[in-house]
């Protein structure tokens, strides 16, 4: 397995681009460290793995065209074809105000939809090397969505291909060298890859 090259790694943001960048993944923070005791075994105190946790993506509005590569790349990377139901990451555009959001997985410290997961360290799973929440499509339980359904982001971060009846999540690229397809292809550059201080 790949692992992030340091110089991909923009580690230095400016405060404005920290605040509108991370605010749901703060958001998600916040609202999992509360409902993840919903989440686990009861009376096992369990300890969230999020302490892997090394990276996200972030994103910059005020650049963004809303082209749409990221949405392509990503597809096309992890299945060869592209698609609504492929994409791991998408984008909410605005055709009036031209502000275009980017919608992808913000690999919350407390992941609901891990702990939501009926076969999780299997079927969604944190991988050891990048940190990345990841799901393995050979193990996903056909029809079960119970990640999109814990997911703490409104809309959920997580898709649904409707052809295999399996979920996706941003993986973050985990088996490319150089990191996230999406941030390496962007065009207008609105997309980074972000370092995140581990627990």
């Amino acid at each position: 397995m790949g692992t992030f090259k340091k110089k991909k790694i923009k580690a230095e943001i400016s405060r404005r681009d920290f605040l509108k960048g991370s605010g749901l993944a703060v958001g998600g923070i916040v609202a999992g460290a509360a409902g993840a005791s919903f989440l686990l075994p009861e009376g096992t105190g369990e300890v969230p793995i999020a302490k892997r946790h090394i990276a996200q993506v972030s994103f910059d509005e005020s650049v963004c065209t809303g082209c749409g590569t990221c949405e392509l790349v990503c597809a096309a990377v992890h299945e060869g074809s592209a698609g609504p139901s492929l994409r791991r990451i998408w984008l909410a555009r605005d055709a009036i105000g031209l502000i275009h959001s980017v919608l992808t997985c913000q690999q919350c410290n407390y992941p609901g939809c891990y702990y939501a997961c009926p076969r999780k360290d299997e079927a969604l799973y944190i991988d050891s090397i990048t940190g990345a929440r990841c799901i393995n499509p050979g193990k996903c339980e056909s029809g079960c969505s119970r990640c999109i359904e814990a997911c703490l982001l409104d809309p959920p971060r997580i898709n649904y291909d409707t052809e295999r009846d399996i979920c996706l999540i941003c993986d973050l690229c985990k088996d490319r060298t150089d990191g996230p397809a999406c941030v390496e292809f962007c065009p207008a550059e609105c997309l980074r890859l972000k370092e995140t201080e581990q627990l």
